[in-house]
């Protein structure tokens, strides 16, 4: 009887003006294994308190299949939950993917997108959970871009997160022709500076104009740590998903000032937070058999 095991990052979605479809990998990891024995699901980490009915690896894999062949289900998380990391996305790309290392049937990751995208509802956070790096999320197959070196990512949690649904909820039905072709030009301006090293154009290309702005008094403090994060070095600050984690796109030198001021900001705005300053990870999920 063998251990099958799936390991899949956390990611940053929405990343500035490229609302629901450009994202980036971060090396926070959740673990899901299919452990031989039989049992309940077995959860710890930043899923400790997790119920079962509320597992989306389990939804994914299948609750009647988790048990096959004499396995249970053992998942450990490092991704804060409930913050704009990824942690939906990248627990129904590891219940996809169990699935698939259940089954013997090789795993194309295109499909698989496919598959996480209907289930998840966010393609720019499933694909970067599945290809890893700077991800474009087309209407077509994803499309994997280099991010420049010269460009990190400093992030500052708060510790209160913001219900996903929530903030879906708050997004315009409509926005004007003018706020459309200035999303679209800042997008463009986005993916041009993160893979040309261009800071310019990163700095407008972190200028949301669709969800951002509905979003942002859901964090308070967030006009101050966004100031107090420019004026710490970064190129931009945004919301990480929606929210609560505000990311800042910086040179690579100032990610810890950037970190620090952001969470020194909202802290002092009675929201505590953790600064932290996290890679991007080239990699996306990777699978194991032993046994």
């Amino acid at each position: 009887m063998s251990l099958l095991t799936v390991r899949v990052p956390a990611s940053t979605s929405n990343l500035g003006a490229g609302f629901d479809c450009v994202g980036l990998a971060l090396d926070l990891w959740l673990e899901a294994r299919l452990v031989p024995g039989t049992g309940p699901p077995v959860y710890s980490g930043t899923v400790a308190a997790l119920r079962e009915e509320e597992d989306l690896v389990l939804r994914a894999l299948g609750e009647d299949r988790a048990a096959t062949g004499g396995h249970h289900l053992e998942v450990h998380s490092d991704i804060p939950v409930s913050r704009g990391l990824g942690s939906s996305g990248a627990a129904v790309v590891a219940g996809l993917a169990l699935a698939g290392l259940l089954d013997r049937t090789p795993l194309d990751s295109h499909a698989l997108f496919n598959d996480a995208r209907r289930l998840e509802g966010h393609p720019d956070n499933v694909a970067p959970a599945i290809y890893g790096g700077l991800v474009l999320a087309t209407a077509g197959e994803p499309v994997k871009l280099a991010l420049h070196p010269g460009f990190g990512v400093a992030c500052a949690i708060p510790n209160a997160g913001i219900d996903t649904a929530r903030a879906r909820k708050l997004l315009p039905a409509r926005v004007s022709r003018s706020a459309a072709v200035t999303q679209a030009a800042n997008a463009a301006s986005l993916i041009l500076g993160l893979t040309r090293g261009e800071r310019e154009l990163v700095r407008h290309g972190m200028v949301d104009r669709i969800a951002v702005p509905k979003r942002a008094s859901l964090v308070d403090g967030f006009e101050n740590a966004v100031r107090a994060g420019i004026d710490a070095g970064a190129l931009g600050v945004t919301l990480s998903g929606s929210g609560s984690t505000l990311l800042a796109i910086c040179p690579t030198d100032t990610r810890h000032q950037v970190a620090d001021a952001m969470a020194a900001a909202l802290t002092a705005a009675n929201n505590s937070a953790e600064p932290r300053v996290l890679e991007v990870s080239d990699r996306g999920f990777t699978e194991g058999v032993a046994g």
